[in-house]
């Protein structure tokens, strides 16, 4: 299952001075509702979510996806 690293996400964001996740949601053209949702660790987000919020960022999409060896170490 596919999970967005939101701390990766957070560090992004700061790089290129988005300072809120309302903001970041504005600029996707999403609701601040829907970016919690990609976020969430509850939600497994579609692949066009994740290609979307990589494509903006301008990072490789393998970069947003939690890496499953960190999680279990």
């Amino acid at each position: 299952m596919v999970k967005i690293d939101k701390f990766k996400v957070k560090e992004i964001m700061a790089k290129k001075n988005i300072k809120t996740q309302a903001e970041l949601a504005h600029m996707l053209g999403i609701s601040k509702n829907q970016l919690s949702n990609i976020l969430s660790d509850k939600f497994c987000p579609i692949k066009s979510n994740v290609i979307e919020l990589a494509e903006f960022l301008d990072v490789s999409p393998l970069e947003l996806i939690k890496d499953k060896k960190k999680e279990t170490s």
